[in-house]
Formats: C-alpha cells, structure tokens, sequence
C-alpha cells in the first residue's frame, strides 16, 4: 500500500530535550494511523512539521509525494485537514454560519458551499445541529462540528490531535463512529492520543513516541507479537477440564495452565507454530477440543512495555557512561600518583 504521509529523519529542537529527534515513519494511504505518546512527547510538533505550521531544525517529511517546505505550502493544506487538541468557536454564530464562514475561508464558491455543508454535517452524523447555536454545544458536539470544518474542502489527509479527548464515554463511541465513517470513503487519518483502548478498536498501524524519539511503529499485531516474551492461549474443550489442564501441564513450553469459567487459559512459551503440536498432544490424551485462540495483548500493555524499555536502554546507557567516567578518574588520578 502506497504512503500518504512520510517523514524521514525529522528533527525540531527546542532545546533542553524538547522537541523531535530524527523521526521516520511511514502512514499508509487509506488508513488510520494513532500516534502515540505522553503529554509534551513530540506528538504536536511532528503534527506542526507536517501541516507546515513549523519549519523543522532538520529531516524531511512529505504529504501525498509532496515535499512539506515553504514553497509548497499552499498544495499542502489543499490535502490536509487539520484538528488540533484547542481549535477557536465563534459562539454567536449557528453551526450554519461558521461552516459556511469557513467555507468562505477555503474559497468554496457559494453555489457550492451550501452543497458541502450538507454533505459534511451528515458525514459526521450532525445534520441535527445544523441551526444550533455554537454556544449551546457540548464538547462532543463541538468535536464533530470541528471535524466537518476540517473536512469542508474535501482533503485527502486528516490529522486529528486529541480528538477524544475530555469526551464522555459516549461521545467517544460517537467519534469512533465517525472517524470509521470518514476511513471508509476513503481518508487516510492520522490520529494522534494518549486513549488508548480508543486507538486499538480502530487503527490499522500505530507508532509509539516519548522524549521526542520513535520507539516503534507497525501494525498493533505485529509490534504486540514482537514484544511478547510468552503466548496466552485460550482454550475451550468439550471434555473434563481437569484432565485437560493436566494434559496441557504435560507438553513441553506450557508454563502454567488454568481454569476460567469453562475455559482453559494457558501460558505458552514455545513458538507459535508449535501450537498446533500442543492441539495434536491434547487430542492424543483424549481431550476435546472446540477451539484453540491466542489472547491479544491490548495497546496498553504495548505501549507500556515499549517505553519502559526504551527507559531500561536509557538507564544502562547512563550506567555504561558513570562506568567510562569513573574509570577515566581513576587512570587520571593513578597517574597523578605515579607523577609525585
């Protein structure tokens, strides 16, 4: 699948650590793309960088095969709709009249323009507030109304910063809704957010930034699998589940197995195509077997994994540099001895 958006070594310092340090990442066209990270990780100046609302110290990124530089900037927000995290409401305007400001604002004909409101308002599932008063909207409102601004000039990249945040639970199901919706008429998003059972129900690939460096990017599966040190398996059996758990207990890599409700959760160490030899040995001891299902690990535990070793890296970095410090004192100061 070809790339919508790409970065290649894209740096912004602010200095004391702040900022982005050589990000390189691929989002694939048509596809939903979570960014992830801690408040004050880097998430909103890759965003800045990518709009052209910042110029990066160095490195390079590009939207659509277009190179984001200065030159190029006014094709560039031609293909891109972007929502940041606070984004300004005038609120004695009606919903009609600020779409339609900003319609004008995109320099959409007028014969047009009343055309597209309609068509936005029913893509984000608002039609209903079309005569309401910008004042009178809650938080959710306002992020649907936020998004069909962004999608008035028809772009074909949505970068979306914080859409859920400060969201009840079921505005959140709402926007999920609606970024589904916007995927499948053939948007490529980009979706930045520290949620992040949000994210999983609904992205393709994430990436997963802290301190300004891209610890991982991929597929949730594939970056979940790389991670896992042992496979979970979840098996249900038509037969005693004791004798079952005792016949998984029996194969080699099976490090614990337990009963939960009529299943069988077992920890498995071996590879994965091995598991279809656990099946063989299970049905050999005359256990029957309805399925065999590896449990996903959920994007929580990923991302806590992923940065907790990046810190392990970190701190052994930072011991491996104490060790050459210490050792440059001590030959200094042997010297120093043999000297007097």
């Amino acid at each position: 699948m070809a790339a919508m958006i790409n970065t290649e070594n894209l740096s912004k310092n602010y200095g004391a650590g702040r900022g982005i340090s050589n990000l390189t990442m691929e989002v694939p066209e048509k596809s939903i793309f979570g960014f992830i990270g801690p408040n004050g990780s880097g998430k909103t100046t890759t965003i800045k960088c990518l709009c052209g609302l910042i110029i990066p110290t160095s490195g390079r990124g590009w939207i659509d095969g277009l190179e984001v530089l200065p030159k190029n900037i006014q094709q560039i927000k031609a293909k891109i709709g972007y929502l940041p995290d606070e984004f300004g409401v005038y609120e004695q305007m009606s919903v009609w009249e600020y779409l339609d400001f900003f319609g004008a604002a995109y320099k959409i004909r007028p014969a047009q323009r009343k055309q597209r409101i309609y068509e936005v308002l029913e893509l984000t599932d608002s039609s209903h507030m079309i005569d309401y008063q910008v004042s009178s909207l809650s938080r959710g409102m306002h992020q649907k109304i936020g998004i069909a601004k962004t999608m008035l000039h028809d772009p074909k990249v949505l970068i979306l910063d914080e859409p859920a945040n400060g969201l009840d639970p079921h505005a959140r199901i709402e926007m999920r809704k609606t970024i589904l919706r916007l995927k499948e008429i053939g948007k490529t998003i980009m979706l930045s957010s520290h949620i992040l059972p949000e994210l999983s129900a609904i992205c393709d690939r994430v990436a997963i930034i802290e301190k300004a460096k891209l610890l991982v990017q991929g597929p949730i599966k594939e970056i979940t699998r790389s991670l896992q040190e042992k496979i979970q398996l979840l098996i249900e059996v038509d037969s005693d589940l004791d004798a079952a758990v005792k016949a998984c207990k029996e194969f080699d890599n099976v490090e614990n197995a337990s009963v939960s409700v009529n299943e069988i959760r077992v920890d498995y160490q071996g590879n994965r195509t091995q598991v279809a030899d656990l099946n063989a040995h299970l049905i050999k001891a005359g256990v029957r077997i309805q399925s065999i299902s590896e449990i996903e690990v959920d994007l929580e535990n990923v991302f806590l994994t992923v940065t907790s070793k990046h810190e392990q890296r970190q701190d052994d970095d930072s011991g491996d540099d104490d060790k050459a410090a210490n050792d440059a004192r001590e030959r200094i100061l042997d010297r120093m001895g043999k000297e007097e």
